[in-house]
């Protein structure tokens, strides 16, 4: 009798052993119908952050002329964000706008020297920046002035010349063309197209009396303004100017 019993306790003994102690926990606290995964808490959805983004006008400028304007973008996911930011260049604060619809602009004036810069835009603690370069580019002319008669010979009428001085160095290629009152909307197209000269190796060029002066002594008399613009090839899509050339035709 006594070994009977003994026998039974040992088998009750192995069994708890064979049983995996995962099981027994997952018996003794799962709710009937629960699994574990519905007892995990849930993942929290990721913050979205506030970026700045910056967008150039163009990479660089040429000094003496329209600066590059730089446009900054404040978003927090799809929203666009409302407040003030800073545009600094080189380190230093030059301005502070408000942001319309998450955008401000910064435009650099053209009396920045030749250089690179690094204009930075920032927000609340979030900053991008950017590095925009401004070259040493100008066309010289012999002069910005010219009083010539309307009934002169265009053999007699003075040369136009001139030299052109392109991102840093003198240019060995391109056009000047000379248009009234500055207006270059359709290149050569342009109603107020005059005339055009090729540059010489040396970054030299010249309009003779006739191919300039001619033109404007044909108008009759009065005063005219023109400008000289210089292109490095026939896009015509990065053009700097000179001053104003002002021209007098007496009767």
């Amino acid at each position: 009798m006594h070994l009977v019993r003994r026998t039974a306790v040992g088998a009750v003994a192995a069994l708890a052993l064979a049983v995996p102690t995962s099981a027994v926990t997952l018996s003794a606290t799962a709710a009937p119908g629960v699994s574990q995964s519905e007892h995990a808490p849930l993942a929290k959805p990721k913050a979205k952050k506030v970026k700045v983004g910056l967008k150039r006008s163009a990479a660089y400028s040429h000094a003496g002329q329209a600066g590059v304007t730089v446009t900054a973008t404040v978003t927090n996911g799809k929203k666009k964000l409302k407040g003030k930011i800073t545009f600094l260049v080189n380190g230093t604060a030059a301005t502070t706008s408000k942001l319309r619809k998450g955008k401000a602009a910064y435009s650099m004036p053209s009396t920045n020297p030749p250089g690179l810069y690094k204009v930075t835009a920032k927000y609340k603690g979030k900053k991008k920046s950017v590095q925009v370069r401004v070259y040493s580019s100008a066309i010289s002319v012999s002069a910005t002035t010219f009083t010539i008669s309307a009934a002169a010979s265009s053999s007699t009428l003075p040369a136009l010349t001139g030299s052109v001085q392109f991102k840093d160095a003198p240019a060995t290629k391109g056009y000047v063309d000379i248009y009234q009152n500055g207006n270059v909307k359709g290149g050569s197209g342009s109603p107020d197209y005059c005339c055009m000269a090729a540059v010489q190796a040396d970054g030299t060029f010249s309009f003779s009396g006739y191919s300039f002066l001619g033109e404007v002594k044909d108008k009759g008399p009065g005063t005219y303004s023109y400008q000289a613009f210089y292109t490095d090839d026939a896009g015509f899509d990065d053009y700097i100017y000179s001053t104003p050339i002002t021209v007098t035709v007496t009767p």
